[in-house]
């Protein structure tokens, strides 16, 4: 086993050991730490609100611009227009979405008019920056850009799918009602239960800003895919970066009063484990492309 291999089982192991701890505290002390900590008042629980989420959204629309430029090497004339259109389309529709969920950016009844517009822009901005990328480095992205949208819709159809199993009523819901009579802990689903008020949104586990975060990992993919980035340093560095994010981004949404310290840990922890599944079934054997490319 390499150096690398064995440091990165170690890291692991130890990532695992803290997550499950924190998962037999929550077992037990989720509402109390909620109590503790909780103030939907608090700048950096707001931020992280708005801006956790941007990993995942960045996604779609930046490997849309990858897939557009990659479209040129495929096999007859129709399939390369064919993929260049449905390129544009993941890179539009990565930009709508952003924009329809960014409520920071613009209110109802304008905010439709505003993300369709601000889509076409950006989708524009997009490739005609990618004119600027070299050639290489754009057919060897095309793999990893493949990868990213693979991971972001699992972890996005898992995630909403264990929400609506679970259907847990969030720490701000209950301080609306005024009592805690609607917490129940992690391990017990409630799909089916009864709402106190439509108004509530009952999917606080896991959690979604959480499992978005954890999308930042793939910048850290980026060492091993582009030569240029192949560094040792530069690889841990960018790892403990994205890891420091994530685990402030997901205290921030406890701080919130949007969720729970079990919701997080979760949403979190299963979205990487998700991540380096998928990561190891593309990756598997250093194979980074498709295919040879020449430097």
């Amino acid at each position: 086993m390499s150096k690398d291999a064995k440091i990165s089982c170690i890291c692991h192991a130890l990532a695992a050991l803290v997550l499950a701890a924190l998962l037999i505290v929550a077992t037990y002390y989720d509402l109390a730490i909620s109590k503790a900590i909780g103030d939907q008042s608090n700048f950096y629980g707001q931020f992280f609100a708005v801006y956790a989420e941007y990993p995942s959204y960045l996604v779609a629309p930046l490997c849309g611009g990858v897939f557009f430029y990659n479209a040129r090497y495929l096999g007859t004339r129709a399939s390369r227009i064919a993929f260049a259109v449905f390129a544009v389309v993941v890179c539009y529709a990565g930009w709508l979405i952003f924009g329809l969920s960014s409520t920071k950016l613009a209110e109802p009844p304008h905010l439709s008019a505003f993300a369709a517009l601000s889509a076409a822009l950006y989708t524009a901005l997009v490739l005609a920056l990618g004119r600027l990328v070299p050639e290489q480095t754009m057919r060897r992205l095309f793999k990893f850009a493949v990868f990213a949208v693979v991971f972001l819709l699992v972890a996005l159809v898992v995630i909403r799918i264990m929400k609506a199993g679970w259907c847990r009523m969030r720490y701000r819901d209950m301080l609306k009602e005024g009592n805690f009579d609607g917490f129940t802990p992690w391990y017990r689903p409630m799909a089916g239960r009864e709402k106190l008020s439509e108004t509530y949104s009952y999917t606080s586990f896991p959690s979604g800003h959480s499992s978005s975060i954890v999308h930042i990992y793939l910048v850290c993919v980026l060492c091993d895919v582009l030569p240029s980035m192949r560094k040792r340093w530069l690889k841990y560095t960018l790892y403990a970066c994205a890891t420091a994010l994530c685990v402030v981004a997901c205290v921030s949404r406890i701080v919130n009063c949007a969720h729970y310290l079990s919701d997080v840990v979760v949403g979190a922890g299963l979205t990487y484990l998700i991540f380096y599944g998928l990561k190891y079934i593309f990756f598997r054997d250093g194979k980074y492309t498709f295919g040879e490319i020449t430097e």
